[in-house]
């Protein structure tokens, strides 16, 4: 046996090491490379993220390098997302606005639910109750967060800043179940949507009709899908991905878990950017 045929497997043993660590290398690269869409919303009580995560996960991980991470806590998903700029964020519109500009976003898709993406939210008191005074001194029930909450009700209240932040709010997890607290007597009041109202119409026109509308905020969009300007066109295959879920019944039952039955493409300008 000559020094070749010595040499020849010790070769072939090298190169499939190297084979070997490449393919590791390539794996964990691509592993690296996944778009993270994440998920917060400051208007509605996520009761299991969990769940939420696997759901989203398995739907979209099946179409490609892409994994859904949500968030309970708007502090700690600013300062994740902070300096991201291969991502994509679902937030409620109210949250993008707030931080639109400081993020570099471009909004592109908008929620829709009932064949609309705006929803409207009311002040509402049991009947007799009407009077704006106990609304700013009685307890407020609403799902929204705290600063969504506050932000609502300075609206409400003709830019009463003191009265909204020294608002008693009590968080509950949906809109119906703070019209739920007004009929059960543990709130004067309740922070809630039109769409809230017609299915408590339905579920309960007894309390419905106890219920009068106290004043009225300004129009707003449901969740945005938003995405860092310079990402927008690498991003066009997820979003496209996100776009077309409610095609699928299995798409449309993930997008119910956020309180939508759809999605339309937007711009700026129908956030007054």
């Amino acid at each position: 046996m000559n020094c070749q045929d010595i040499l020849r497997p010790i070769l072939l043993l090298k190169l499939l090491f190297f084979a070997v660590i490449l393919s590791f290398g390539t794996a964990t690269g691509a592993e690296s490379e996944k778009t993270v869409v994440y998920f917060y919303s400051s208007e509605t009580n996520i009761n299991n993220f969990k769940s939420l995560k696997m759901e989203f996960d398995s739907f979209l991980s099946a179409l490609g390098p892409y994994e859904f991470q949500p968030f309970s806590d708007r502090d700690a998903f600013e300062k994740h997302i902070k300096g991201k700029e291969k991502c994509l964020l679902l937030i409620s519109s109210w949250h993008y606005n707030n931080i639109s500009r400081e993020y570099a976003l471009e909004p592109v898709l908008a929620g829709m639910r009932n064949g609309t993406i705006y929803q409207t939210r009311v002040l509402v008191c049991k009947e007799g109750s009407e009077d704006m005074n106990i609304a700013k001194k009685g307890r407020i029930a609403s799902a929204s967060s705290i600063p969504h909450t506050q932000s609502t009700l300075k609206e409400i209240f003709n830019n009463d800043e003191n009265a909204a932040n020294a608002a008693k709010i009590l968080i509950v997890p949906k809109d119906i179940d703070a019209l739920m607290s007004v009929g059960f007597g543990m709130c004067q009041c309740a922070l809630t949507t039109k769409s809230a109202l017609d299915t408590l119409k339905t579920l309960n026109p007894g309390l419905y009709k106890s219920i009068k509308i106290v004043a009225e905020g300004k129009e707003s969009l449901f969740l945005i899908l938003a995405s860092p300007k310079n990402f927008v066109k690498e991003a066009e295959k997820l979003i496209t991905i996100i776009r077309k879920m409610p095609e699928t019944p299995d798409g449309e039952k993930k997008i119910r878990m956020l309180g939508l039955d759809n999605w339309q493409q937007i711009d700026s300008s129908k956030l007054g950017g």
